[in-house]
């Protein structure tokens, strides 16, 4: 009886560190949330300001290739949200279709969810589809492994099709360096790596491309002082 109340008192000890964890963790993430959205509202407010200041950084001479660097830098990231929000609008209307077919309850719901996920590239496919096949399972098993079966097939149009291509076409893009990107960014930081992989590859390839750019404006000068 004493080893047990002893055994008990560690599992208990052990369970109250685990909820301390996890309060500390959750706690965190409403306070890094909370910062993210208030400086994004004082940059959202103060947006024209802050543009004049890092503009009067810049030596004169300099403006304009600082605005065609600006510039680049927003063709690439609108691409990026653009292709990122089809992919999102196509998957929803894809696991409504097919949820609608298979017999799933709370199909609307369920593709809303997929849709949201799909924020993430490839991987938010993969968590929404715990929902999905538990809504499933609840009608029969079949239904379950039907609905299975179809998010596999959705997954598989938008990791070999739809991220690639719409993604490469509006962010101006290699498909095969999406995908490079892609899985880069969830092997090094996992889900949020693979979130923002893809608007970080699009902001360090302009900046390759305005850099090489520049590079090859100055070749020509440097040959004609040194013929």
């Amino acid at each position: 009886i004493n080893s047990s109340i002893d055994r008990l008192e560690g599992r208990m000890t052990e369970f109250l560190g685990l909820g301390q964890r996890m309060v500390a963790k959750i706690a965190g993430s409403v306070w890094a949330m909370f910062l993210t959205f208030m400086v994004a509202a004082f940059i959202l407010v103060d947006t024209e300001r802050i543009h004049r200041f890092v503009r009067s950084l810049v030596p004169v001479h300099y403006q304009i290739r600082y605005v065609s660097l600006l510039t680049r830098l927003d063709v690439g990231l609108n691409g990026v949200v653009r292709g990122q929000l089809l992919i999102c609008l196509v998957n929803g209307i894809l696991t409504m279709i097919g949820l609608i077919l298979i017999g799933v309850p709370f199909a609307f719901t369920l593709s809303l969810v997929a849709m949201v996920f799909s924020l993430i590239p490839i991987f938010g496919t993969i968590l929404s589809t715990i929902p999905i096949m538990i809504m499933g399972f609840t009608v029969s098993f079949t239904t379950g492994i039907l609905a299975l079966a179809w998010i596999l097939v959705i997954h598989f149009i938008e990791g070999n099709f739809l991220n690639p291509k719409i993604m490469g076409t509006a962010s101006h893009i290699h498909p095969v360096l999406i995908v490079f990107a892609l899985v880069t960014g969830e092997f090094i930081a996992g889900i949020a790596g693979a979130l923002l992989a893809v608007p970080i590859f699009s902001i360090l390839q302009t900046l390759f491309l305005f850099l090489k750019s520049m590079v090859e404006e100055f070749e020509p000068l440097e040959n004609a002082d040194n013929p």
